[in-house]
């Protein structure tokens, strides 16, 4: 997507991506913010003027998500960023921020501040990992005392919050965009990365990495070429997927991608490619998640992740290894 200057024009567009953005909340039992009214049009205006609100805009020029941001104390301060449902796991949030990080550069502006929800999984863990860090309260300036002050007011503090700060640095670099990611079958020489993946989710699937069935599941799958994995210029696994298909029926098995790229499209790039190799239609593609009142429903955003893919909730299921709810996500193809 292209990132551009927002148009006069395209202002009612931004607050139908905001509308679009809030309503994941739901599923995390925060409906105030899901229902929230998007800014005024005449406060997207006063940032659009002022040459502080970008848009990314797909192939038609439409916006698909926006930033918008002004000075405090010396940085720059994202007031919002939201990225509509159909565009989300793309690194377009990422290409905003970085937008706003060369702009910030140019005005002499030292750092990026935001303040956001610290347990959601696209907000505090998500900025973590593009290198923003969690303020204490002893650090935060006068005019950040004021924005907390005042979300505050308006009930956000129902939830816990935090400012966040992105030092720029002094070369001018800013935030990357999404690592160059290649989704290929995979090999047995990528058994241990699996088990990697594995370790990083056990305290929501239960064990795995010592779990002989584990082990078996996996290989099978290897040698059967029905699982792929996603690799960039480093030595780990970014993400790893086990697929099953008995047309009509289409199965994943398992979908994990690793802390450091989550939010950066990687789960919807595996996605794409087992639809591309194994699913023919007509028929459905089923996956099992985290029930609506498991705890890694809300941290691991799983299910927000396949119901921005498509799919529907479907019936519960039985639990999981761990003893959590387990609810079918099913999507119709072809």
């Amino acid at each position: 997507m292209r990132i551009r200057p927002a148009a006069f024009g395209d202002l009612p567009a931004l607050q139908d991506v905001e509308r679009a953005a809030g309503a994941p909340f739901r599923d995390l039992g925060m409906p105030e913010i899901a229902d929230d009214e998007p800014p005024a049009l005449d406060t997207l205006e006063h940032f659009r003027r002022a040459g502080r609100c970008w848009v990314a805009a797909d192939e038609r020029d439409r916006p698909a998500a926006y930033l918008i941001a002004e000075p405090v104390d010396g940085a720059l301060h994202v007031e919002q960023v939201s990225v509509h449902p159909r565009a989300a796991g793309r690194g377009v949030g990422r290409s905003l921020i970085a937008r706003a990080a060369a702009h910030a550069r140019a005005e002499g502006l030292a750092a990026l501040t935001l303040t956001t929800f610290a347990e959601v999984p696209w907000n505090a863990p998500y900025y973590a990992r593009l290198g923003f860090r969690t303020l204490a309260e002893s650090d935060l300036t006068p005019g950040l005392r004021r924005i907390r002050a005042e979300e505050s007011g308006h009930g956000l503090g129902r939830w816990p919050r935090v400012c966040m700060r992105l030092d720029l640095r002094e070369d001018g670099a800013v935030p990357a965009g999404p690592p160059r990611v290649t989704i290929r079958a995979a090999h047995e020489r990528d058994f241990p990365g699996f088990l990697g993946l594995a370790a990083q989710v056990e305290q929501w699937f239960g064990p795995m990495v010592e779990e002989a069935g584990f082990h078996d599941a996996v290989r099978a799958h290897i040698s059967r070429s029905m699982a792929l994995v996603a690799v960039s210029s480093g030595p780990d696994l970014l993400g790893g997927l086990l697929f099953g298909a008995e047309p009509p029926a289409h199965h994943v098995h398992w979908l994990v991608v690793s802390q450091r790229a989550r939010g950066t499209g990687v789960g919807r790039a595996l996605m794409a490619e087992a639809t591309r190799r194994w699913v023919r239609g007509p028929g459905h593609l089923e996956v099992v998640t985290f029930g609506a009142d498991h705890p890694g429903a809300a941290v691991s955003g799983a299910r927000v992740f396949y119901e921005r893919l498509g799919f529907i909730p479907a019936e519960a299921t039985g639990p999981g290894p761990e003893g959590g709810s387990r609810q079918v996500f099913r999507r119709t193809v072809g």
